[in-house]
């Protein structure tokens, strides 16, 4: 991030009634808009705009395997799976390429803060938040940490 938003976050940091005010204004917005779940670390623009934190079991980077035939979620067979949603409306936007990103887990001590001065901040990085991945790729580290122990052994 610049260092005038990182000046911006600061000044809030230092102002917690301020930071509090942000947090308030960004999640009266984005519950109403799109059911957030006030994760603080938001990656709705990677999801169709639907927040990904509205599944039962808060998965990040698609569907359990529990998702049922019909696109409906296993754990409340009455709902579609939140996933199976992006999915359709990823489609429909023409967005499919930004669901083959790799969101990070959630960081809980960034709940019920303000995602937008956390970007600020640089506590979170929207647009490094997730590695681009091809299809059929696996999440890089992972790959690397595998590649290590076949040339250790």
């Amino acid at each position: 991030m610049s260092r005038l938003s990182e000046r911006v976050a600061g000044f809030f940091d230092r102002h917690p009634l301020l930071s509090k005010g942000a947090w308030l204004a960004e999640i009266i917005v984005k519950k109403a808009l799109f059911r957030c779940q006030d994760c603080g670390q938001c990656v709705l623009s990677y999801n169709a705009f639907t927040c990904c934190m509205r599944c039962p079991k808060e998965m990040r980077n698609g569907p359990c395997g529990g998702t049922r035939e019909d696109g409906h979620c296993e754990v409340y067979p009455e709902r579609y799976c939140i996933w199976w949603l992006i999915y359709e409306r990823s489609r429909k936007l023409r967005r499919l390429d930004k669901l083959r990103k790799f969101h990070i887990p959630v960081d809980r001590r960034l709940q019920h803060t303000s995602a937008w001065l956390n970007m600020f901040a640089g506590r979170i990085e929207p647009l490094t938040l997730s590695a681009r991945l091809k299809p059929g790729e696996e999440y890089p580290p992972r790959r690397a940490k595998e590649e290590e122990k076949k040339s250790e052994g």
